[in-house]
């Protein structure tokens, strides 16, 4: 039956698989399996190098990380990336594989943050608002807690996909003003049902294609894969690796650990820490025991171990459960089996003699003493976390007015771009301007060229037209003059043969005058 069960989650496993590979870029996955864990994984073992394990009412064992005073979950240290889950916290932590993915955070003012462990993963535990110019995101408390409306984060819509996210926060004083101008995100799918009442409610965050309209570019989703050991994440080959242990090894991890709640004691119980049965661990509890059923009438024991030490003689530290000690007046004082030293702090029950009640006296003062004490340490604590809180609100505000600067400069810078984009554009305009003015005055002076040459080219028309008409007309005059000439010296020519005519004629006349006259005298007779 196991082997049909885990052939079918393989076969549903990779056709889940096939299918996402067939959706588009913008699918938004159901969370896929976690990483199946053989060995056990103990959010105790593995976080307590970061933090302390501490007790809180209503919740058991919480967890509270060596961050520093400015440390705020979903803000500090880390950034969005878009994957097949929606918008998942990629943390810088090395312990962010288990406190941003599983779990609630809550705030105390006497501890500051504190992690509640939960065993189902999601991409980020954390309630999503949209509005105006902004995107905000609040981490998810537990059912009967309300995030402080100064713990929520809001950034200018453009930037939600930085690395460098932090630069871009706004101020949280105006979270009151953004929060009533906003609306909460309901792009949600559901898990499995949690521990702290939550529904299992995953939140993908905003719309990939609104982020992609006003940041101007393309949201690529990474495919988260699952690691086999924990540590902070890290993209590879378009994948978010991570380390994803299942609810099982969760369980089993922590299944080993002690149920670390209030103690349940019944009776006039004075035990200091006290190791009631049988001493497995070898070593001195250090830790409260819990769910003792003592029905000891004035049990006074001390540091006692009641019962065999089976572990070399060494003394238990680790706290021992459900042991039902029936001793009446157990004054035990005396070193058990396997011990390597005498027990201390041993006084003898239902000893009424004047030592015994002031020693009594002297034990009660020494309790109201170490009551004071820690009432002053404690005060002194609350002191200095409240100086640590001032600190850290005069950091923040000092880092609010820095991300201001940093954005007035921004502002400053791009309205410099802005005002040297328009010279620039200014500049060419005259230029264009400049060649225009440039190319109208070529093509008026070579209009004007053009119509000069036409004209000294008519001016030399008209000259040549000019001179072959006084050529012609001085030939008319000339062939005038030469006509006349001509005639001239015909008539001369004529006169001439006249004169010589006449000449020619001349003496034959005075000749022939006698003979005329006689002639013409005798024709008269």
């Amino acid at each position: 039956m196991n082997r049909l069960f885990k052939n079918t989650g393989l076969s549903l496993l990779l056709i889940s698989f096939f299918l996402g590979s067939c959706a588009t870029t913008y699918s938004a996955y159901s969370p896929g399996p976690q990483v199946q864990v053989g060995a056990s994984i103990s959010f105790y073992d593995e976080l307590s190098p970061y933090g302390r394990w501490t007790s809180y009412p209503g919740y058991n064992q919480v967890w509270i990380p060596n961050a520093g005073p400015d440390f705020r979950p979903y803000y500090t240290g880390g950034h969005w990336v878009y994957s097949d889950y929606g918008w998942t916290w990629m943390s810088d932590y090395s312990w962010g594989w288990a406190a941003f993915h599983y779990g609630r955070w809550m705030y105390d003012g006497m501890y500051g943050w504190m992690w509640i462990p939960g065993t189902e993963w999601g991409p980020a535990w954390v309630d999503w608002r949209s509005g105006g110019d902004y995107y905000g995101w609040a981490p998810m408390g537990p059912s009967a807690y309300n995030m402080p409306t100064s713990y929520w984060a809001f950034v200018p819509r453009r930037y939600i996909g930085s690395r460098q996210i932090n630069n871009y926060y706004i101020n949280n004083s105006r979270n009151v003003t953004i929060i009533n101008n906003t609306t909460i995100i309901n792009n949600n799918y559901n898990g499995t049902r949690d521990n702290y009442g939550g529904g299992g409610r995953i939140s993908r965050g905003p719309d990939v294609r609104e982020v992609e309209r006003y940041t101007g570019n393309t949201v690529r989703p990474v495919r988260v894969a699952n690691t086999d050991r924990p540590g902070a994440g890290r993209i590879q080959n378009n994948q978010l690796q991570i380390f994803r242990p299942d609810a099982n090894a969760l369980n089993r991890g922590d299944a080993s650990r002690p149920s670390r709640s209030v103690l349940n004691n019944n009776g006039n119980n004075g035990n200091g820490n006290i190791n009631n049965g049988n001493n497995n661990g070898g070593r001195v509890s250090r830790e409260p025991n819990f769910n003792n059923n003592n029905n000891n009438n004035n049990n006074n024991n001390g540091n006692i171990n009641n019962g065999n030490n089976n572990n070399g003689g060494r003394i238990s530290r680790e706290p021992n459960f459900n042991n039902n000690n029936n001793n009446n007046n157990n004054n035990n004082s005396v070193n058990q089996p396997g011990y390597n030293r005498p027990s201390r702090g041993v006084t003898p029950g239902n000893n009424n003699n004047p030592q015994q009640m002031q020693r009594d006296q002297q034990w009660q003062q020494q309790q109201q003493q170490q009551q004071q004490q820690q009432q002053r340490i404690q005060r002194d604590q609350q002191m200095q976390r409240d100086q640590q809180w001032q600190q850290q609100q005069q950091r923040q505000q000092q880092q609010q007015i820095e991300q201001q600067q940093r954005m007035q400069r921004d502002q400053q810078v791009q309205q410099m771009r802005q005002q040297q984009q328009q010279q620039q554009q200014q500049q060419q305009q005259e230029q264009q301007q400049r060649m225009q003015r440039d190319q109208q005055m070529r093509q008026q002076q070579q209009q004007m060229e053009q119509q000069q040459r036409m004209q000294r080219e008519q001016q030399q028309q008209q000259m040549r037209q000019q001179q072959q008409q006084q050529q012609q007309q001085e030939r008319i005059q000339r062939q005038q003059q030469q006509q006349q000439q001509e005639m001239q010296r015909q008539q001369q020519q004529q006169q001439q043969q006249q004169q010589q005519q006449q000449q020619q004629s001349r003496p034959s006349r005075g000749e022939s005058g006698g003979g005329g006259d006689g002639g013409e005298r005798v024709r008269r007779g």
